[in-house]
């Protein structure tokens, strides 16, 4: 009986294990993990409620210039908006009072030469236009 009585004791003591001591930890590590984890949005994916002056309008949702090339009377014509212009100088002088951020674009009409196209691209680049790009028109066939 000795016998039994010490293997009762002994498999009592090793499936015994102290689980109050291990509740706590499992307990604090989840109110650990809860109270850093990171349940709210990115502050930079969160829409802006500040309006800016002039109506909130961003450079991203401004269209670009664009500058309409035809031929007038067989002379080149630069149209920006209600604006016309005869020759690169003038152009300059208008692209130069345009805001840069949104760009340029560049729509000839298919009778324009080449060389018109190029100076209305040279002058958005000497306006400081970084963004430039060439439309071309569609034909009337």
């Amino acid at each position: 009986m000795t016998r039994s009585r010490s293997v009762r004791r002994r498999r009592s003591r090793l499936g015994a294990l102290p689980l109050t001591s291990m509740i706590d930890v499992v307990f604090l590590l989840l109110v650990f993990f809860l109270v850093t984890a990171d349940f709210a949005k990115k502050e930079n994916k969160l829409p802006s409620a500040l309006q800016t002056e002039g109506g909130g309008v961003q450079s991203s949702d401004m269209q670009p210039q664009i500058i309409r090339i035809s031929v007038l009377n067989g002379q080149p014509v630069f149209t920006i908006g209600q604006v016309r212009c005869g020759d690169r100088v003038s152009l300059e002088s208008v692209l130069a009072q345009l805001p840069r951020e949104p760009g340029v674009a560049i729509k000839a009409d298919p009778d324009v030469p080449i060389q018109s196209i190029a100076t209305a691209l040279q002058a958005a680049r000497n306006s400081g236009f970084a963004r430039r790009s060439y439309v071309p028109g569609e034909s009337s066939d």
